[in-house]
């Protein structure tokens, strides 16, 4: 049986594979700096349903410290920061100075945003404290890294976290077996990787291998492709 096992779990499907990302960090950013005015009227608005199902289940509270990775135009960055209050701190980061400019816009017109922050920087090496948050948020950026930079951007997220600390994640999830329009997106972005940039991944698998425990996980979609927002915690220890 342990061969049969071990036989068996050394097989990988086509289907279960995950899309590698051939676009470089620099190419990344170039592109969202070109779109950084457009993407409010798109992509923010369409992504708007998933985003906020987010942060409902990261539950962020007053006075608490939060960080967003690839916090965009910052969007969730205001609801963050209206939430956690003068006694608190929101901080979102993202490659592009543009979006960071945005955001920054965004948060200096709204007056009940004051505890908002913007950083620039890369979610691979987080310019942040250990320790330093209860909860961080990320709403489709976490499948915009390549396969094996992910465990490298949750395990930045576990090392600012407190113990004990949550994190909420949204992101194209990858459904077996693969929806139609999920099949259509992937043939997508391996014809057009700048321009469909993000990829299904498997969030609560990626999770859970960063040492992670789920709380909570909701199936969503986005024009029939299937969308997963999960919650999860660090260790109390």
């Amino acid at each position: 049986m342990p061969g049969g096992l071990e036989q068996a779990s050394a097989h990988v499907s086509d289907e279960s594979e995950i899309a590698r990302v051939v676009t470089s960090r620099e190419q990344t950013q170039a592109t969202y700096e070109r779109i950084a005015r457009y993407y409010e009227l798109v992509e923010g608005f369409w992504e708007r349903r998933a985003r906020n199902a987010g942060l409902a289940m990261l539950s962020a509270r007053p006075g608490e410290s939060v960080f967003e990775i690839g916090c965009g135009p910052g969007y969730s960055l205001v609801e963050l920061a209206r939430i956690v209050g003068s006694g608190g701190r929101a901080v979102g980061l993202d490659l592009s100075f543009n979006m960071c400019l945005l955001a920054h816009r965004r948060l200096g017109r709204d007056a009940g945003a004051a505890a908002g922050a913007v950083v620039q920087g890369d979610a691979v090496s987080l310019p942040f404290a250990g320790g330093s948050f209860d909860a961080g948020f990320m709403s489709f950026t976490l499948e915009l890294f390549d396969t094996p930079k992910i465990p490298a951007v949750l395990a930045e997220c576990r090392r600012v976290l407190r113990p004990g600390g949550r994190l909420a994640v949204v992101a194209l999830s990858k459904q077996e077996p693969a929806t139609l329009m999920q099949r259509y997106y992937e043939r997508g972005h391996s014809r057009f990787p700048r321009l469909l940039d993000c990829r299904p991944i498997h969030v609560d698998r990626a999770l859970l291998d960063a040492g992670f425990t789920i709380m909570n996980d909701r199936a969503l979609s986005l024009w029939g492709l299937p969308i997963a927002a999960v919650s999860a915690s660090t260790p109390e220890t």
